[in-house]
């Protein structure tokens, strides 16, 4: 699979739109809410917050970015 940026993709119940090869716009299927996210950071509360906390948390914007990464990879 190739992905391509500028592409919507669904990712259970998120939308990865990737700007560049690294970061990507990531939004709820619904569009509540639009963030951006790197395979390694989030603008998300979640993750700032829990992230402080345990330095290892993934956010699941960032684990959908991950596995859109590993589309592109493999």
């Amino acid at each position: 699979m190739t992905v391509k940026i500028g592409e919507p993709y669904y990712v259970g119940d998120l939308v990865v739109y990737f700007l560049n090869e690294n970061e990507a716009v990531v939004t709820d299927y619904d569009c509540r809410y639009e963030l951006r996210a790197t395979d390694s950071t989030c603008e998300c509360c979640t993750f700032r917050f829990r992230s402080r906390m345990n330095p290892g948390f993934i956010c699941r914007h960032i684990d959908a970015v991950r596995y859109m990464k590993s589309k592109m990879t493999g």
